[in-house]
């Protein structure tokens, strides 16, 4: 006996405008604090919900809700004040050991050492010269009986500032992590002479093999609309709704091989989430351009959280 031929998948991904009001928002944070998972931290908001439409039915389920990271997005003074304080501990580790690599200084060495931290730039540099928002959303299942995390989506500044300045364009760059999978997969969006709509590229690792994919924002749209291509052959459309008080959208999967796969259906939500983000995204990623070739790179705080992202897994080999 065979089995079930591929159906068409239908996500609606509803963001909210002003999450902390939402009143949904208690009754979803409390299950978000009681699940199990530790990817739900103190500093995330529930900022939407996703639901999925049965293919027979035609009926609507709320299945998952969406966190973000208010953090790294949305840093209070309290945290820009600590971020500068570490840069400024590490700045000051940094010019001690020019002077000498370790021990404790002569008053000779401390009085050179004072003279450096007076006239060092990230020493004289104020909390709010820094720029640290990256975006962090992330996805979980819902149940009566349970909450799991499904996948996140965050933003690699490292790689969107050398792409930015290479190209004189604001791109985006985003890595998508899902549970039990062996890939981190990179969203990448690309520069087109000509081409003014959004582009994005990734390749998705699937039974084996890697299936490329491309994300075309269409040329005239009421809201954010994206065609889904696979190998260039369109499989779907994000479908965003321009008479919304967020920013939401229909995902939209032909029925295929990957709109079966959960874990590419959970990949696409988690970007369709991301697209109501994407203009503030850029507006940082020309801040830190603009900082970095200015000379003033210091000011591009990067998370430890990013920098594992580039960590090479054959360096012990």
């Amino acid at each position: 006996m065979g089995s079930n031929p591929p159906q068409q998948l239908r996500r609606y991904v509803d963001m909210w405008a002003l999450p902390g009001m939402h009143p949904s928002n208690v009754e979803l944070l409390q299950k978000l604090k009681t699940a199990d998972t530790n990817h739900f931290t103190t500093h995330m908001d529930v900022v939407g919900t996703v639901s999925e439409q049965d293919p027979e039915s035609g009926d609507w389920e709320k299945s998952h809700m969406l966190g973000l990271r208010t953090d790294v997005w949305k840093a209070d003074k309290a945290e820009m004040e600590d971020a500068l304080d570490v840069l400024q501990n590490q700045r000051r580790t940094e010019l001690k050991q020019q002077i000498k690599k370790s021990g404790r200084l002569s008053g000779k060495q401390q009085k050179q050492l004072d003279e450096k931290l007076a006239e060092d730039c990230v020493m004289q540099m104020d909390a709010g010269a820094i720029e640290k928002r990256r975006l962090v959303l992330k996805l979980f299942k819902t149940s009566n009986e349970r909450t799991s995390w499904c996948g996140t989506i965050e933003q690699i500044t490292t790689t969107e500032v050398h792409n930015s300045i290479g190209t004189g364009k604001s791109l985006l760059t985003m890595a998508v992590l899902l549970p039990r999978t062996e890939c981190v997969t990179y969203i990448q969006q690309n520069h087109r002479t000509f081409r003014i709509p959004s582009l994005f590229t990734f390749a998705f690792y699937h039974k084996g093999q890697m299936q490329h994919l491309t994300l075309k924002r269409h040329w005239i749209s009421i809201g954010a609309d994206f065609e889904i291509e696979l190998a260039g052959k369109s499989i779907g459309e994000i479908d965003g709704r321009l008479f919304s008080f967020g920013s939401d959208s229909y995902l939209d999967l032909d029925p295929c091989e990957l709109s079966e796969n959960r874990k590419f259906v959970d990949l696409m939500t988690l970007f369709t989430a991301s697209v109501g983000y994407h203009k503030a995204m850029r507006k940082s990623v020309d801040r830190r351009v603009q900082a970095t070739l200015e000379g003033d790179s210091h000011c591009h705080v990067i998370e430890d959280e990013e920098i594992r992202l580039l960590h090479n897994g054959r360096s012990a080999a």
